[in-house]
């Protein structure tokens, strides 16, 4: 038998285990509903998979009984709201909703009362002849016939006459039962069906089952019923926020929020994520590591039960995809446990948690994976709205968006309201992440004795996350449009690497110590040694695994910003560069970075002040569709003067 891989997103069962503590909740409702006068309506608030329908389950097993209602204190009636609005106009769906609760009712009384069910169907006329038919042939023998003889009586009070013969129907039930305490109507999945058809149910609620004996009890999200009221109020703003508000007051006599924020989550979560495999046997025992995980879960899905399980349900199928192909590598290996380190297990989990939660945030991911390097050129391609100085201002007075990658990361985050809400958290996140990787044993190892921190740093990150981003394309929304590349990377990166550094050393004899990038490892080709710089070259596939794409970057020391030659001299070789290709450098200007783009080439140059120092990072972009272009001649020509370009630069800059 094997192990459960999924878990199941229905709600909750009364009879099943209460995991998220919510017991409290659950009685003090039910002890609330008991006492309570009636009629009354309760509206259970919250968003879409928050446990609205778990709970409503509780509740009628706790005074109902069960669905029939024959051992509880109650009578129910259960209402589906979007069973009855698929494949019908609303107006319809209005009335077989009305038909459905009509029905129940009389259902419950043994006798069939013809005075009450001639009233019910001048009451409904109006609702369309499906409806009175059905009722007639239903409760009057016979009087199929007799329904034009009916509706020529008086119906102008139409609603009047059918909440009159319900209270009587009501009433008429309750005398046969005297048990019985009432009807508890159980509205579900209002939050599920077209926003103004949920208005137009609560007003017809409101004007029709206003009743004696009566409860109500409504799944609906304020949100929806805000987007209802758009044909009747306009968009919501201060001035008119009262008039929703009063809307909702009218209908509803007690609001309760589902209290997803106290919801007890922590071991659920932990304890799924060791039963599918991701947290291993070996990190179990890590407490740091949990802490993070659990961290990433109410940073991203939060308490939702429903968001949580999507949440889980993906990260078992990306272990399951991964157990798969180690046991194609060796026969010998069926569906081992994971064995990922600590940090590449975080990773997997927060990718995940983007994805799922935002998947904007993850999008953008995938274009530039360093997130550490988000930069002006990065948030020009997600079309990353622009912020006011006096913003920017503001934003460096926070720990959490005092860098240009995190305002950046704030700027994204204008475009949506969720976004918005969940800035702090995203910024908490990435940090975080940033954290956790540069105190990772394995990246400390392979940053070895670089001098270069700060860069080496953000192209172990930017490396890092571009590998879990490969393990989680399968669960994205978007499909690729192209099979991903199947080519030997090792021996590419190799390949590069071995024509890059013989041509460099030839150019500049007296540079001897090259070095082949170690296995975990950024891909630092020329390390810093004897005052020189380190060249860095960076592999990664991009458009979910379509094109390959590598970069080489280069980084000066820092020098002080007053030299006259540093803020004139400097820039201007920026602005002549040329390596015989194209030009790849135009009107660099102090502070902003431009880039030309070309077919497959992209070059550009940051310049990075701080504390009254400057420095300049240099990138060269190759992207192609096929491993096999980067081995033309020409193309390696012009890779190897792009980078002897980098080195005479920045010789040049160490010598002012």
């Amino acid at each position: 038998m094997t192990n459960r891989t999924t878990i199941t997103d229905i709600p909750r069962k009364a009879t099943e285990e209460d995991k998220f503590g919510l017991y409290a909740y659950e009685k003090g409702l039910e002890l609330f509903l008991r006492g309570s006068e009636t009629p009354i309506t309760i509206a259970l608030q919250g968003e879409w998979g928050s446990g609205k329908t778990s709970l409503m389950n509780v509740l009628l097993a706790n005074l109902c009984g069960d669905s029939d209602g024959k051992t509880g204190e109650y009578f129910p009636v259960w209402i589906n709201t979007w069973e009855f609005s698929l494949m019908r106009d609303p107006s319809e769906a209005l009335k077989q909703i009305l038909l459905k609760m009509t029905k129940e009712v009389m259902a419950c009384c043994s006798t069939k009362n013809k005075e009450v069910a001639k009233s019910l169907i001048k009451g409904i006329w109006g609702l369309g002849t499906t409806v009175v038919k059905s009722v007639a042939n239903t409760y009057l023998e016979g009087a199929g016939d007799k329904i034009e003889e009916i509706l020529t009586e008086n119906v102008e009070n139409g609603i009047a006459d059918l909440r009159n013969a319900l209270q009587s129907q009501i009433n008429e039930s309750l005398g046969e039962h005297p048990e019985k305490k009432g009807f508890i109507f159980f509205v579900d999945d209002l939050d599920r069906i077209d926003p103004p058809l949920a208005v137009e149910l609560l007003e017809l609620l409101k004007n029709i089952f206003t009743l004696e004996n009566c409860i109500f009890v409504l799944a609906i999200d304020y949100d929806v019923v805000i987007k209802g009221l758009k044909p009747k109020f306009g968009d919501m703003n201060n001035n008119n926020e009262r008039e929703f508000r009063s809307f909702f007051d009218k209908i509803i006599q007690v609001p309760f929020s589902m209290p997803v924020a106290q919801y007890q989550t922590r071991d659920y979560f932990i304890g799924e994520l060791k039963r599918i495999g991701v947290i291993s046997s070996q990190n179990e025992k890590n407490d740091v590591l949990l802490k993070n995980i659990e961290n990433v879960g109410k940073w991203t899905v939060g308490s939702n039960p429903r968001s949580m399980k999507r949440f889980l349900n993906t990260l078992s199928l990306i272990s399951c995809i991964g157990k798969a192909r180690r046991s194609v590598d060796d026969k010998n290996v069926q569906c081992e446990e994971e064995s990922d380190t600590a940090i590449s297990t975080l990773l997997n989990v927060a990718i995940v948690g983007l994805q799922v939660a935002f998947p904007v945030v993850y999008q953008m991911l995938c274009i530039e994976p360093g997130f550490t390097l988000w930069d002006e050129t990065v948030a020009a391609k997600m079309n990353v709205p622009r912020i006011d100085h006096d913003v920017v201002e503001r934003l460096n007075e926070f720990r959490e968006f005092d860098e240009e990658w995190e305002q950046v990361l704030y700027r994204l985050c204008l475009t949506d309201k969720y976004l918005q809400k969940n800035s702090i958290n995203l910024s908490n996140l990435f940090n975080m992440l940033r954290d956790e990787i540069l105190r990772s044993k394995d990246v400390n190892d392979s940053l070895g004795d670089s001098n270069d921190s700060e860069s080496s740093k953000d192209d172990l990150i930017l490396e890092l996350i571009h590998e879990q981003l490969n393990r989680t394309s399968v669960t994205g929304l978007i499909a690729r449009d192209s099979a991903p590349l199947e080519y030997d990377k090792l021996s590419l990166f190799k390949y590069v690497h071995f024509n890059v550094c013989e041509y460099v050393r030839a150019k500049f004899k007296n540079i001897t110590d090259f070095g082949m990038p170690r296995k975990k490892c950024s891909g630092q080709i020329i390390p810093h040694s004897k005052g020189y710089p380190a060249l860095y070259l960076m592999q990664c596939d991009i458009d979910n695994g379509s094109k390959i794409q590598y970069r080489f970057r280069i980084s000066t020391t820092q020098k002080s910003s007053t030299d006259t030659n540093v803020n004139s001299d400097m820039l201007q070789d920026i602005s002549q560069f040329d390596c015989g290709y194209k030009y790849l450098f135009e009107d660099f200007v102090k502070k902003q970075k431009k880039l030309e783009n070309y077919d497959c080439y992209r070059m550009w140059a940051e310049q990075h002040v701080k504390e009254g120092k400057v420095s300049f990072k240099l990138n060269f972009d190759v992207t192609f569709n096929s491993p096999n272009s980067f081995k033309e001649a020409e193309t390696m020509k012009t890779m190897q003067e792009v980078v002897a370009i980098f080195f005479e630069f920045v010789f040049k800059f160490e010598r002012v």
